[in-house]
């Protein structure tokens, strides 16, 4: 089940210009963190010291393994961080959501049903935090607005002074939130 849907994430991808080796960056909540592939007994990613690190065992060096292993690590923290982060602005904005969860968009950042289930695009962790927030914020005011009007922007507007910086962050830099 859990290597179809990685099957099926790699497939719903562009080709990565990433190798997936030692070096190279990789974002998270803005941040660049370079990977450090080392070799013993296989552990998963891990972002630790300011790095991302995996070790492989010896003679292996297999980048779509690297490339699993991070979608893996990038789905697991964004579930995290996203459910946490909703969580802060819905009581904040005095509102309630059933459930968050977590797809692969191609030109989306999320999405909120009327029956309160928000679904974020995994890659908006890649993103610095106040465009994360942007995203939650304006999920959760789908709650109270379920469209895209302006009396929906001023409920964005009220929680995100900012929010036009953000959308405009997204509008120009979205689309290198990938690996």
């Amino acid at each position: 089940m859990v290597t179809e849907k990685i099957a099926l994430h790699r497939e719903a991808q562009p080709k990565s210009t990433k190798q997936f080796v030692s070096g190279e960056s990789f974002s998270y909540l803005g941040r660049n963190y370079r990977l450090k592939v080392q070799h013993g007994n296989y552990q998963p990613i891990k972002l630790t010291n300011g790095r991302f690190t995996i070790t492989l065992r010896a003679g292996t060096e297999n980048s779509d393994l690297i490339q699993d292993s991070l979608f893996s690590w990038y789905k697991q923290h964004a579930e995290l961080k996203l459910s946490e982060k909703a969580k802060r602005f819905a009581k904040m904005m005095g509102v309630e959501f059933n459930s968050v969860g977590l797809k692969t968009y191609r030109s989306r950042w999320g999405s909120c049903s009327v029956e309160g289930d928000i679904t974020f695009n995994w890659k908006v962790i890649m993103a610095p935090n106040r465009i994360v927030d942007y995203v939650v914020a304006h999920e959760l005011c789908h709650l109270i607005h379920h469209d895209h009007s302006p009396k929906s922007w001023k409920e964005v507007e009220r929680i995100m002074p900012n929010y036009a910086e953000c959308k405009e962050w997204l509008k120009q830099y979205g689309v290198s939130l990938t690996f």
